[in-house]
């Protein structure tokens, strides 16, 4: 491993934190790199694999299937990213209504709100995923309220 990837390693170690080292801790840790690093590189796909001991395909295959980790860089300038699930699931159970809610708790925040075509929470839905924190079966006094305690930090 050269300098820089070991960089990388290291760095995605510490990004790992307290989350148990387990496939089902993938999407989190993933949303971690994006944050910290405004991008998942190649490299840092092949650390959280290796960290979690499953195939670099699985971990680039969920990368790209969730459109949350796109432009990640770009929407952390414009604001804290809100996302709201609009897939079939979550449509049905009335995502729209809590993206309306996220949009109203919205207007004096630096929080972005997104329509994600997947969370990965079918089972749960509708569900949200606000500043980092997935909400699950997910009403709109619980989207307000995650909204307005988004830290910007």
């Amino acid at each position: 491993m050269d300098n820089e990837n070991s960089a990388i390693f290291d760095d995605v170690k510490a990004l790992l934190g307290n989350l148990p080292k387990e496939r089902n801790q993938l999407v989190p840790l993933l949303w971690r790199v994006a944050e910290h690093q405004g991008r998942i590189s190649k490299s840092a796909m092949e650390a959280v694999a290796a960290l979690l001991d499953v195939p670099v395909a699985d971990v680039f295959g969920v990368a790209s299937f969730y459109t949350l980790f796109e432009d990640l860089r770009e929407d952390l300038r414009e604001g804290v990213p809100a996302y709201i699930c609009s897939d079939v699931m979550c449509a049905l159970k009335d995502s729209q209504k809590l993206k309306e809610a996220a949009e109203a708790a919205a207007t004096d925040r630096k929080v972005m709100v997104k329509e994600s075509a997947c969370l990965g929470q079918c089972d749960y839905a509708p569900a949200a995923w606000i500043g980092g924190k997935i909400l699950r079966e997910a009403s709109c006094e619980q989207v307000r309220t995650a909204v307005r305690e988004v830290s910007y930090e």
